[in-house]
């Protein structure tokens, strides 16, 4: 399965919830997450690979620095893994 599919299943699952997600794209910086899901006063920032494929140096960089302002950031590689972002998005 390549990163568009699971990306795209994502988004469907996200919205389908009620939440929105959005494509994240800024500027001058690189290595931000793809995507940002937005669910009441929640946010989780998402980046997407193919199976196995693990995060640049860069992109963990970010990661990183997102988790040390508070945020959740996840890797998604598979369909499976959606479910882990509607959690986060859901949690109390």
């Amino acid at each position: 399965m390549n990163e568009k599919t699971i990306e795209a299943k994502l988004k469907k699952a996200v919205e389908a919830s009620g939440g929105l997600c959005w494509k994240l794209v800024c500027p001058g910086t690189i290595g931000v997450p793809d995507r940002i899901c937005l669910m009441r006063n929640r946010a989780v920032f998402v980046e997407l690979k193919v199976p196995g494929q693990k995060p640049r140096p860069i992109q963990q960089r970010r990661m990183n620095q997102l988790r040390q302002q508070g945020f959740v950031t996840l890797v998604v590689d598979s369909v499976d893994g959606i479910q882990e972002v509607l959690d986060a998005l859901h949690a109390a």
